[in-house]
């Protein structure tokens, strides 16, 4: 019996929207709600936070001192007909597969493929490496490919239409539109909409426009609430009701490497991201 639910991407590209945020906390949040849950987070941003968030330096500094080699997400796109996602363990129970610096420059790598756009979503085709049984006692998975092994995959995307994103999008059940309200955040909702609906034409039929998310909402400025007014208008049927409200904590939470509920399971933002969660597998439940 299959046990992958959703693969979600969350995608925009303007940077600084708080995608990796939000991935980080809503793994968190939904593994919080249900411990038996198997959730894939995947970093396909060259900068690699979210990998970082996750425990990934600390993973590496283990492993070498093991003397044991170390895979990326990567490695596995160089060719994803013949290799497999290599997926971690954080400490807090989440699973992922690390970006690399290396995506910087992986497009070579995946003009040489037959269908470029689509190399991570091959990747989910192959049973996937878990590194952690090489050398360490680990939790056990079952099952050898993605949907066999997890409920849910959250990708976290570059800031840009990249081929990463694409890629991101072509595996993809679902797309989440982080959107911070301001007009530079707002401007390329229209292209990344534009891509969506030319994934879901041309590579990816199972694709679904899952919702813009705004996210770090102040609206006390007339152009958070101006902005506001125009997504709304705009862009109605496709938002969240729930809005991820600008808080500290946030920032604080992610330089002590720990997500909002761990950290400040009572703030602003720790609520909404809870309340988006029920949203979200709320309207899971209704499809």
């Amino acid at each position: 019996m299959e046990r992958l639910k959703e693969v979600l991407a969350f995608a925009n590209n303007k940077g600084g929207v708080a995608k990796t945020t939000t991935v980080q906390n809503v793994a968190a949040g939904m593994l919080r709600r249900d411990p038996s849950l198997r959730i894939l987070c995947i970093d396909l941003d060259p900068q690699g936070n979210l990998s970082s968030l996750l425990g990934w330096r600390e993973k590496m500094k283990q492993y070498h001192e093991q003397k044991h080699s170390t895979l990326t997400v990567a490695d596995a796109l160089r060719d994803g007909d013949n290799n497999h996602l290599p997926v971690y363990q954080s400490r807090e129970g989440l699973f992922y597969v690390p970006a690399s610096p290396m995506l910087a420059e992986i497009d070579p790598d995946l003009h040489r493929q037959m269908q470029p756009k689509l190399v991570l979503a091959s990747l989910f085709g192959n049973d996937i490496h878990y590194m952690d049984n090489l050398y360490m006692e680990a939790e056990r998975l079952d099952g050898d490919y993605i949907e066999d092994c997890f409920d849910y995959v959250l990708i976290d995307c570059a800031p840009a239409l990249s081929e990463l994103t694409y890629n991101a999008l072509g595996a993809a059940t679902g797309v989440i539109i982080p959107v911070q309200l301001g007009s530079l955040s707002v401007d390329g909702i229209g292209r990344m909409m534009e891509a969506y609906k030319a994934v879901k034409r041309k590579l990816n039929n199972d694709l679904d426009m899952r919702g813009l998310l705004i996210v770090m909402a102040d609206e006390r400025t007339n152009l958070a609430r101006e902005t506001s007014d125009f997504l709304r208008d705009t862009y109605d049927a496709d938002m969240f009701k729930t809005r991820i409200r600008q808080c500290v904590k946030v920032g604080e939470s992610q330089f002590q490497h720990q997500d909002i509920f761990d950290y400040a399971p009572d703030c602003t933002a720790a609520r909404d991201y809870d309340d988006f969660i029920t949203e979200l597998l709320n309207n899971d439940n209704e499809e």
